[in-house]
């Protein structure tokens, strides 16, 4: 890692360009794409970033200047806030369509959605600038400010935790490092540079007929997200086993970056798609398996009636006993310094080590969130928002979402991936016996994003870059994406009406969300009996109401593994396995190819070679892939746009 440089600022006017660059270019097309096609603003992050990258170490080459290291990493990373926040005020149209939607009157919950949440006039004029909208906007904008709080706070004591004690890995943030250097530094890192520029070419050649053929030309010569050979399994007496490939680069790149042990552990924890989900049919434990489902058929049932209560425990598991292992780190990272060593010697705010600083400021935001969320909910519920709805509040918010995210950090750390947990909030408020409506529809933070900005400062480690200068920029970043969200939100909303056949993704994904968003307050309230669900229904509220064998026991062996696997320094972690079973084992099979293509380019090049670029190879792939993405969409947003302007 390199030494911080106390030459001037990186936030400079060109990282601000950037910023505002990404947000009138890629947040109204994230926007635009997420209405029609129903495409994710996550899928094309990687085509934001390196595209503006690009773009703007050219320019600066042409007006005779460079950028610096701690600039591209800074304008690379701010232009994904742009477009991972885009859908912001999105949000605020569909939480008013969930509130006056057909679920909501056969589930006899018009009137009874909070105000806060969303307007229950179905008739309200279609903008965002109306006074029905300013509960749910402050509502929204002041979980966002907490939530943050608690991130950054809290990431902080991650970052001491597994950066600079555990000197964790954390590939991902290597690879973000290094795209930034090489291509802000092409005149220095000439090896590298090349050998990016031709990963890069083969990956956006590559990416033509996987990407470019689909989002362009709406072809596909390669079946996205995967290949599925799960009927070929069933017609083999496999029944409810699932197996595919994805042929998406990326991918192999997060396979080429992990450690081997972790990437074996993944594949380890996917092999439960294969083996085990066709004994637990066959023993009638997997009852929601039906002939002909396919690949992500069985994944989410799967989940649904089988791994979400395990997840919970071996993911708690995997996150907490290497901390009770390792416990010397922790106090550590707390005690009086008494030595010079890395660990201790951090700066001061106030008097206070940053590190206690940091855990008390988590601490103080996740408790405001806590309260906040407890008296919005007494003021529409006062009958049912009984005091110890607040302590469960501040358990989740404070105490699960720090356990979940110390796990989650080493996944991170370790893969370079997080852990999938869902339904945990769902699990919670139907455990305490909850019957009311509200607390469906509060912003109960319960998962958090600490762990990305974990890795986000182990970036700016190796870049040489300031903490204070990235944050500052984001601090840029994302009140402007919240107020153009609302701004490009309104006026797509003005255009036509949300859902509508005009924004034709809306019009199909929107009711689904609605449907599950209203299933668990109509449930829980008594407005529909657990007979009057439908079988996959029944078989989730089954499977989160027997926490003592679903969680208990999985944390229990979750931790019994951990310490065998450090004692007896078996190559198996246990963050990897949990990975494995909570992702589609086609992700699982891909990242496993990307892992033998290392071994094999380790023994050919060498160990020394291999550690030094192996990073800049997964940079490129990224490139490629990204540059042709932006491309194809660009050509579909024009497509699509002269197709719906004959309407």
């Amino acid at each position: 890692m390199l030494n911080v440089s106390s030459e001037s600022s990186a936030l400079t006017w060109r990282v601000v360009l950037a910023i505002i660059y990404g947000i009138l270019v890629f947040q109204p097309a994230a926007i635009w794409l997420n209405l029609v096609t129903g495409l994710s603003p996550w899928m094309i992050i990687n085509a934001a970033e390196y595209t503006t990258l690009l773009f703007f170490v050219t320019i600066a080459v042409f007006m005779g200047s460079k950028l610096s290291r701690q600039e591209a990493f800074i304008l690379f990373s701010n232009v994904g806030t742009t477009v991972s926040e885009s859908l912001f005020a999105v949000g605020l149209i569909n939480a008013w369509f969930i509130a006056i939607s057909e679920y909501a009157k056969s589930y006899g919950l018009i009137g009874r959605i909070p105000f806060w949440y969303a307007p229950s006039d179905p008739y309200i004029p279609r903008t965002i600038f109306q006074s029905v909208f300013i509960p749910p906007l402050l509502v929204s904008i002041a979980s966002a400010l907490l939530t943050k709080g608690m991130d950054l706070s809290l990431a902080y004591v991650l970052y001491r935790l597994y950066v600079v004690e555990e000197k964790l890995p954390f590939p991902g943030a290597r690879v973000w490092a290094e795209s930034s250097i090489v291509l802000a530094e092409k005149h220095v890192w000439r090896d590298k540079a090349k050998l990016m520029s031709i990963v890069a070419i083969f990956s956006f050649l590559y990416s033509i007929p996987l990407y470019g053929l689909r989002f362009a030309l709406d072809k596909e010569l390669i079946p996205i997200p995967w290949a599925d050979f799960t009927p070929a399994l069933e017609r083999i007496g496999l029944k409810g086993a699932s197996l595919g490939i994805s042929f998406d680069l990326l991918l192999i790149a997060v396979g080429l970056i992990m450690p081997w042990r972790v990437n074996v552990s993944i594949f380890i924890g996917g092999l439960a798609y294969i083996i085990f989900l066709p004994i637990a049919t066959r023993l009638r434990i997997f009852t929601l398996w039906r002939p002909g489902y396919d690949l992500g058929d069985i994944y989410q049932l799967s989940l649904i009636q089988l791994f979400v209560g395990p997840l919970i425990g071996l993911s708690i598991a995997s996150g907490v006993a290497p901390m009770i292992i390792n416990w010397r780190s922790i106090v550590r990272l707390f005690k009086p310094p008494k030595t010079t060593g890395a660990i201790n010697n951090e700066e001061r705010f106030m008097g206070l080590p940053l590190t206690k600083l940091s855990l008390i400021l988590y601490i103080a935001f996740s408790i405001s969130l806590s309260i906040f969320a407890y008296i919005i909910v007494y003021i529409v519920e006062p009958e049912v928002a009984s005091i110890k709805f607040l302590i469960l509040f501040a358990i989740l918010i404070t105490g699960f979402s720090a356990l979940f995210q110390f796990a989650n950090t080493r996944a991170i750390g370790e893969s370079s991936l997080g852990i999938n947990i869902p339904y945990v909030r769902e699990a919670s408020l139907l455990g305490s016996g909850y019957r009311g409506v509200a607390a469906w529809f509060t912003p109960l933070y319960v998962y958090g994003g600490a762990s990305g900005w974990t890795a986000v400062y182990a970036a700016c480690d190796w870049t040489g870059t300031r903490k204070s200068d990235y944050i500052k920029a984001y601090l840029i970043a994302f009140p402007l994406t919240y107020i153009m969200s609302i701004i490009y939100a309104d006026i797509f909303w003005r255009i036509a009406p949300i859902p509508s056949a005009y924004y034709p993704a809306t019009a199909i994904f929107w009711r689904v969300s609605a449907m599950w968003a209203l299933l668990w307050p109509a449930w829980s309230s008594g407005r529909i009996k657990m007979e009057e669900l439908d079988e996959r229904s029944r078989a989730l509220m089954e499977n989160l109401g027997n926490w003592p064998s679903r969680v208990l026991l999985p944390l229990a062996i979750g931790s019994i593994i951990v310490i065998f696997t450090k004692v007896l320094h078996i190559p198996f972690e246990l963050v990897g396995f949990t990975i494995g079973l909570s992702q589609p084992v086609a992700y699982t099979v891909t990242m496993f190819i990307g892992g033998i293509i290392a071994r094999i380019l380790e023994k050919k090049k060498g160990s020394e070679w291999f550690r030094e670029y192996v990073a800049v190879i997964s940079a490129g792939l990224g490139l490629g892939e990204g540059l042709l993405v932006a491309l194809s969409l660009s050509i579909a947003l024009i497509r699509k746009s002269i197709w719906l302007y004959a309407y």
